[in-house]
């Protein structure tokens, strides 16, 4: 039952759209940002996981069975593969599932393995790149995944969403950069104010202070 409950959580926060986690499209990604943590959501062709034999009876089609054979190492690959990443380094995963989705034309053309992670955030800090190194080993057998970044507020308000591409050539992507330079902006007008304030300080004191304090007694001896 709580299994059942973590997968219906993890679906509904990963996902905007109203797309049910069994026809979610191949080579598609989700990335949600709320409530302090990172939902993320990956649906790829088993073949991305190139070091995993799935179909173990050699008969060209994966089974369920054989899919629950391997998931242990399905978790690792995208433990070691998938990272999201903030100015302090890689995000913890809090949480883990993976789901084997067969053919179920038109919707899903051909079988999908689905990842579904938590990530824990860190206070004040709003993670900076992803990236995504699962891909086939032929290189002719890979798709570029399409991925959509949602940030939202704690009463599921969209604040700010954007579109990535990752390929096996890119597959690190900067998240929201024109924040990231707004806030390189004012990280640089912040060190610019910490070595303008001391030397103001020095100016006012040892060069404004003592004109305005001699300039009364100036006065009287001018009198």
């Amino acid at each position: 039952m709580f299994r059942v409950l973590l997968i219906g959580l993890l679906i509904v926060l990963c996902t905007q759209t109203a797309v049910n986690a069994h026809v979610m499209s191949l080579d598609r990604a989700t990335l949600n940002f709320r409530d302090g943590a990172a939902y993320m959501v990956l649906s790829l062709a088993p073949s991305s996981f190139g070091g995993i034999k799935f179909d173990d009876n050699d008969n060209g089609a994966i089974s369920f069975a054989e899919f629950q054979a391997h998931q242990m190492q399905v978790q690792q690959a995208f433990v070691q593969h998938v990272k999201l990443n903030d100015e302090k380094g890689p995000l913890v995963l809090g949480g883990l599932f993976v789901n084997f989705e067969p053919a179920h034309p038109p919707w899903l053309e051909q079988p999908s393995i689905l990842v579904l992670g938590k990530f824990a955030m860190r206070q004040g800090l709003m993670p900076t790149d992803w990236s995504i190194g699962l891909w086939a080993h032929e290189v002719k057998n890979n798709n570029a995944v399409t991925a959509s970044v949602i940030f939202q507020a704690k009463d599921g308000t969209v604040l700010e969403q954007e579109s990535l591409v990752f390929t096996p050539s890119e597959n690190s992507q900067k998240l929201f950069k024109k924040d990231n330079h707004v806030k390189a902006g004012y990280i640089q007008f912040g060190i610019l104010l910490l070595f303008l304030i001391p030397s103001l300080w020095f100016f006012y004191y040892k060069k404004v202070k003592p004109l305005w304090v001699t300039g009364p007694k100036l006065k009287k001896r001018l009198h």
